[in-house]
């Protein structure tokens, strides 16, 4: 069974999906990646109006999670997109980007913004296939990383 809950970005169940998304992140990125407020965002900055903060669990286990947060005047940004490795390839990314999407229309939000990089290429066929474009690109300790955005 999946269901998708709105939970505390400081969760237990946060917490351990952030903490698998760094090792995730430095695996792909290399070692001496920093994660920073620009990249990842504080839990401070889901909650609020115009902000969420979801966790997916499929049969009972935490195994996805991802947040928005409000970016003024109409805009939203998702961040912390992640799905634990034994759980990839069923479709979780896609549901949890469906239902941070519906959270920001329902906000008043009129686009979406995230942050992402090259060597994330599934994360990046996945946001092309539900409709992101690049608005602009950069280079940073010798990777391209992306912001995408959407119109909702």
């Amino acid at each position: 069974m999946i269901e998708v809950r709105p939970e505390p970005p400081d969760g237990a169940a946060a917490q351990t999906l952030f903490a698998a998304y760094m090792d995730f992140a430095r695996e792909r990125v290399g070692r001496g990646f920093t994660p920073t407020e620009e990249i990842f965002g504080s839990p401070g900055v889901f909650t609020g109006p115009g902000s969420a903060w979801l966790v997916l669990y499929e049969d009972g286990v935490p195994v996805a999670c991802g947040g928005l947060r409000p970016l003024p005047p109409d805009a939203g940004e998702i961040k912390r997109m992640f799905v634990a490795a034994p759980a990839r390839g069923r479709g979780h990314a896609r549901r949890l980007l469906a239902e941070l999407e519906a959270i920001a229309r329902a906000a008043g939000q009129e686009r979406i913004r995230l942050l992402t990089t090259e060597v994330l290429a599934e994360a990046r066929a996945l946001y092309a296939s539900a409709g992101y474009a690049v608005a602009s690109r950069y280079q940073v300790d010798g990777r391209t990383d992306y912001w995408l955005e959407k119109s909702l």
